[in-house]
């Protein structure tokens, strides 16, 4: 009887040593899929950022682009500042609130409405006359503050950018 008992406690210790081997075992192999799953996550977070910052960095030469081609007047100012607008919101919404570029968020709000591409061909030429009229003074008057404005959009440091966390 005594070595049934014997042979039994040996028998459950071995059990229990075999089952704690595996537990450790497999906790060993959850700390390193969560180890590769984590450097997988932070390759993917880093290749992400890569992108945003390759996006952005075409995006802030292309507002560049088109601010010099205002300044050597080989673009219209309404189109200039449509594009500008729309590219600097593509990348950062607050950009153009900013004060230095009042003139620019001031002529976009005035233009933004405008007739293009088929629209402004489905206009009548009185329409399109008047637009063009409407277009013409706004480029007149806010000519002088714009074109200091992209001045600085060129010179702009754009650090305010978001970073992926």
């Amino acid at each position: 009887m005594p070595s049934i008992k014997i042979s039994l406690v040996i028998i459950a210790t071995v059990i229990i040593i075999c089952l704690a081997l595996y537990a450790a075992y497999l906790h060993i192999q959850i700390k390193s899929n969560q180890k590769e799953a984590q450097i997988k996550d932070e390759e993917e977070r880093q290749l992400a950022q890569q992108n945003l910052d390759k996006r952005n960095n075409k995006i802030i030469a292309d507002i560049r682009f088109i601010a010099q081609s205002l300044i050597t007047e080989q673009c219209e100012i309404t189109e200039g500042v449509l594009r500008i607008h729309h590219l600097a919101d593509a990348i950062d919404t607050d950009i153009m609130q900013q004060q230095q570029f009042a003139s620019l968020r001031r002529h976009f709000s005035a233009t933004k409405n405008m007739a293009i591409k088929d629209a402004y061909k489905a206009l009548t030429k009185k329409e399109r006359f008047q637009q063009d009229q409407q277009r013409f003074r706004l480029e007149q008057e806010n000519k002088e503050q714009v074109l200091a404005e992209v001045q600085l959009i060129i010179q702009y440091s754009f650090n305010n950018l978001q970073q992926l966390h």
